[in-house]
């Protein structure tokens, strides 16, 4: 097991390090054919709530914020508030309660093959941590499963499913251990009460399957179309720690704000891209060894999809916002070609056959709300008569 740092976090303390787990050969080979075989399972009997979208075939990310934002923008238009719940899972592959999820698994009458064959893959397991150049003994291994296998999302969702039910006014948006609870209400005092009342269930649930909750990593929201007054909503808690309500909040790698405008994701995902192309500078300016067509390639594999991710869901964002990225794209081509100042940037796009970055978000739009229908999942088949 190694070591590595979290971004921005200070180096001298333990909990800013992921402890990721090097399997032997035989163990990823392993991990190659048991996800399948599970999945495999889930889907045919139907064994997976609907809410949870994590690794799981034909669901992505892109599809469970498709339901989030689809949800928030509905509401808008009915004039209703909208409130979130983003609960931050502590430690969440390395604290699961080994025979609760066995336990769990034989509920649904798991074939007791696939069973007995993660039981022994995940008892009597022995790890060695590795720091620099320290290497500690040999220790077992009392619960969670490896962080960084292929395997290990997959058994985290089966640990989660039981999770207390969505009710009338409280949906659910899951992806393994990203959990949003949202609720939705004509008044904003009254979210506050739906979103308490599952919290409770919830919290005695996270008691009994042993699940840690970092209450001061998760955040809550209100949403409400521009022109609407909201007020403050009182403290909601879990386990006995307040909630903090923000203004601006991170789901699945996209920043959400309170009117949905998306200023706050697009400038987020400019400065990466600002950083991104600082670092593949030599690669990519005129002076590089690299022919023109493949920095171009190098935009289209390590720059675009940071610009691009999940774009069906932001297709509502202002066309000012969306030039902005549209302005990053110009300064890596003119970097990638070193076209004189007097050759357009339409030209320089033509002549490379790339298209303008809101023609390509807009073709990627068109090709997700194609496949929606495709996707066996009730939800997903629920979401497509509003985003086509």
């Amino acid at each position: 097991m190694i070591s590595i740092l979290k971004l921005g976090k200070d180096p001298a303390l333990p909990s800013s390090y992921w402890p990721i787990s090097l399997l032997d050969m035989i163990g990823k080979l392993f991990e190659k054919i048991l996800p399948a075989r599970i999945l495999h399972v889930v889907n045919e009997q139907g064994l997976m709530q609907d809410e949870q979208f994590g690794f799981r075939p034909r669901h992505s990310t892109s599809l469970q914020l498709a339901r989030l934002v689809e949800r928030i923008t509905r509401n808008f238009g009915d004039k209703r508030f909208t409130g979130a719940v983003f609960l931050d899972v502590a430690k969440a592959f390395d604290t699961i309660w080994i025979d609760g999820l066995f336990y769990k698994l034989m509920l649904p009458n798991f074939p007791s093959d696939i069973v007995y064959t993660i039981s022994s893959y995940l008892r009597d397991r022995t790890f060695e941590a590795s720091f620099q150049t320290a290497t500690s003994s040999r220790r077992g291994m009392q619960a969670g499963v490896a962080q960084g296998g292929l395997i290990s999302p997959v058994l985290f969702s089966l640990y989660v499913n039981n999770m207390p039910p969505p009710s009338q006014h409280v949906d659910l948006a899951l992806y393994a251990d990203n959990t949003a609870i949202i609720a939705t209400s004509r008044k904003p005092t009254l979210l506050v009460s739906y979103l308490e009342s599952y919290l409770n269930d919830l919290q005695r649930w996270l008691s009994e399957w042993r699940i840690p909750i970092n209450v001061s990593k998760s955040t809550a929201i209100t949403f409400a179309r521009a022109g609407r007054c909201c007020i403050q909503p009182r403290p909601i808690t879990l386990l006995g720690e307040p909630i903090e309500w923000v203004d601006t909040t991170r789901y699945l790698g996209v920043n959400l704000d309170t009117r949905l405008i998306w200023s706050p994701h697009i400038d987020q995902v400019r400065n990466r891209t600002t950083q991104r192309m600082g670092m593949l500078g030599p690669l990519l300016n005129r002076k590089s060894d690299l022919s023109i067509r493949n920095r171009v390639l190098q935009y289209k594999q390590l720059i675009q999809p940071l610009m691009d991710y999940v774009c069906p869901m932001w297709r509502s964002a202002a066309c000012s916002h969306v030039w902005r990225l549209q302005v990053s794209q110009f300064k890596c081509f003119r970097l990638a070609t070193g076209a004189p100042w007097y050759v357009s940037n339409r030209q320089i796009h033509k002549d490379l056959g790339v298209l303008l970055f809101a023609d390509h978000i807009r073709a990627l739009t068109e090709s997700f709300d194609s496949k929606l229908a495709g996707v066996g999942n009730p939800l997903v088949r629920q979401l497509g008569r509003y985003m086509s």
